[in-house]
């Protein structure tokens, strides 16, 4: 079974001039070095919100096996230990993770298309955590999968992947959507046009946080 992998990095100092020396460091040596060692690299961000200086990175794999003999590669790979001497003195670099599974309304068409898709220039991405409610998973399954189905040929936002927490906080599951068009407009405007859907979806997933995802140079989803 697909498993994702999703690691957040925090980068300090909190400086453009220590995340811009992350990012130069992190396309050199590590991202060649994960595709080497079986990393199937989906996305790469900088996030935005919460706390500073963070990106997120979005890998995948057959399965827990295929995710263990890739780490165990990795760690043996003398061109990645070297890299990372290489950044001493630059940052200090933060990492946690966690494990994931694909959920049903997130369908491996949606993934492949957005990826296939080659934009002019890097696109505006949306990360929702959502907190569901113990023995809601059904209708919270069903309830994203209208909500999927309802923006598929949207140019406002568009689901590209989701995934459930395995390994780490349960009931939590997290939502990337893409928006074609930028950033929806953040000023207050009464009314919901969705909102006998998200009633539906507040009874199954009462806590929701939401980040803003830029892609990175080195992130196959732009």
């Amino acid at each position: 079974m697909t498993i994702f992998v999703e690691a957040v990095h925090t980068v300090k100092p909190l400086t453009n001039t220590a995340f811009d020396a992350y990012v130069a460091w992190y396309g050199e040596f590590v991202i060649p070095a994960l595709r080497r060692n079986g990393f199937d690299v989906v996305g790469a961000w900088k996030r935005t919100g919460g706390p500073m200086g963070q990106d997120v990175l979005l890998t995948r794999f057959e399965n827990a096996a295929a995710y263990e003999k890739a780490g165990a590669s990795l760690r043996g790979d003398p061109a990645f230990l070297a890299g990372v001497d290489k950044m001493a003195g630059q940052f200090e670099l933060q990492e946690s993770g966690k494990m994931a599974a694909p959920v049903p309304y997130a369908t491996e068409q949606r993934l492949e298309k957005a990826l296939a898709e080659r934009p002019a220039a890097p696109r505006q991405y949306m990360q929702a955590v959502l907190q569901m409610r113990l023995g809601a998973q059904p209708r919270f399954y069903e309830v994203l999968q209208k909500l999927a189905d309802l923006t598929d040929q949207s140019e406002a936002f568009r689901l590209v992947t989701a995934y459930e927490t395995t390994m780490g906080q349960r009931g939590e599951a997290t939502d990337i959507w893409v928006m074609p068009n930028g950033m929806l407009p953040l000023a207050y405007t009464p009314g919901d046009p969705l909102a006998g859907l998200v009633a539906d979806l507040r009874k199954a997933a009462p806590d929701e946080s939401t980040y803003y995802l830029n892609p990175l140079p080195y992130s196959p989803l732009q």
